[in-house]
């Protein structure tokens, strides 16, 4: 767990928490981790962010699945994960301090997409003809004496380099990324997936640690490189003027700033349709000729995505906008595909956008594009919404950040 606290003039604070989980849990869970944190922190739920790093290496925080071997173990990893999600945000607001924030993209191509056209439908693969988001967004939080305090890092990559031969729990390629940028920088790292229902790793399902390794280093390679291009804390390049020698020179250089303290938060619920959904029966006749436990997972996901959701054509997606200095950070429930931070960050050059999927809940459906749909996707046919949600949420993203930036 990690946990960074940020604290408003009035004093209230707000809270962004990272886990190394595939996700929270269901929806009765997840409700129970929030509501007893957010009391324990005396907080409103939606001044706390809980955001899984999406590792398909972990358990899943929930006490209500099928009865398995070592299933008996989880009320106390539901406990554990509460204490510690508590623990770490206690410890992030006692020790606050006066800090500087500086922001840029930078690229990293781990991801890739992995929608690989087969016949009429896609399959979950990696498509060499599509390419990927290859942004990686970092944040570098320093104290007034320069010393780096953490960095926060959002990048969009499916952690699934582990599948069904791994039979360890791993944080996948994020703890590779995470020990090296932590080994050079001396503070935390704290990682929020990104946008990242469309892409995954170039190298993956496999049960091999040291693949995972090795794309967490290709992670952390490209942290460090964007870490080493930022300016020094509180400060922005200003031009010096021409400068005549064998050429016409432009002279740069480093110059202080005062650093941008507006710290405001926001949600929005966008309505989104809700597709026809089928019975168990149906699906068990569409999945009539695959295997028998592959169809039965399948079926429990189906059944398990739609806990919290109203099922009688429409809901309401929530969204959070906080606009921390410089940055905007979008966060929300579901697997958006890459769209969701892509157009985001077309119509808003001007900020460093933070996009985070699965975060607080109920969540865990994807949030396709429309080509999704027309492919017959496995994330298409999962998700509980109908064409145009994820166009829908985009818009409405982009009227609440105008409206926040604008200071409305």
């Amino acid at each position: 767990m990690t946990a960074v606290a940020m604290i408003r003039q009035s004093g209230a604070p707000c809270y962004l928490v990272t886990a190394d989980l595939i996700g929270m849990s269901c929806y009765e869970c997840e409700r129970r981790i929030q509501m007893t944190v957010a009391d324990a922190l005396a907080v409103e739920m939606d001044d706390l962010l809980l955001h899984s790093t999406h590792t398909h290496s972990a358990p899943r925080v929930c006490i209500h699945g099928p009865v398995t071997p070592g299933s008996d173990l989880l009320p106390a990893f539901l406990d554990t994960v509460i204490r510690q999600l508590i623990d770490a945000c206690t410890r992030a607001r006692d020790g606050a301090v006066e800090a500087d924030v500086t922001w840029a993209y930078g690229h990293c191509n781990l991801a890739v997409n992995r929608d690989l056209p087969c016949g009429e439908s896609d399959i979950v693969a990696f498509n060499p003809d599509s390419p990927a988001d290859d942004t990686l967004a970092v944040g570098r939080i320093t104290d007034r004496s320069g010393d780096v305090l953490g960095v926060l890092v959002n990048y969009a990559c499916h952690p699934t380099t582990l599948a069904w031969q791994n039979h360890l729990i791993s944080p996948d390629f994020v703890g590779s990324a995470r020990e090296i940028v932590e080994s050079r920088v001396d503070a935390p790292m704290v990682f929020f997936q990104g946008a990242s229902g469309d892409l995954s790793p170039r190298l993956g399902f496999t049960g091999d640690t040291e693949v995972a390794d090795s794309n967490g280093r290709v992670l952390g390679y490209a942290v460090l490189s964007t870490l080493e291009g930022l300016a020094p804390p509180a400060s922005l390049l200003r031009f010096g003027g021409i400068v005549e020698s064998g050429a016409t020179l432009g002279e740069w250089a480093t110059a202080p700033a005062q650093p941008n303290t507006e710290l405001r938060t926001s949600r929005i619920d966008v309505p989104v349709s809700i597709k026809t959904l089928k019975s168990v029966e149906q699906l068990r006749v569409d999945w009539a000729d695959i295997d028998a436990r592959a169809r039965e997972e399948r079926i429990q996901r189906a059944m398990r995505v739609r806990d919290g959701y109203k099922l009688d054509g429409s809901h309401r997606h929530p969204v959070w906008i906080w606009k921390w200095g410089d940055a905007i950070f979008v966060a929300q429930t579901g697997e958006a595909y890459s769209y969701l931070q892509t157009e985001l960050r077309r119509r808003h050059p001007d900020q460093v956008i933070f996009v985070l999927n699965l975060t607080n809940g109920p969540g865990g459906i994807y949030l396709p594009t429309h080509r999704s749909y027309a492919r017959h996707t496995y994330q298409s046919w999962q998700t509980l919404l109908a064409p145009g949600g994820l166009e829908h949420i985009v818009e409405t993203a982009d009227v609440a950040i105008r409206a926040l930036t604008s200071g409305r």
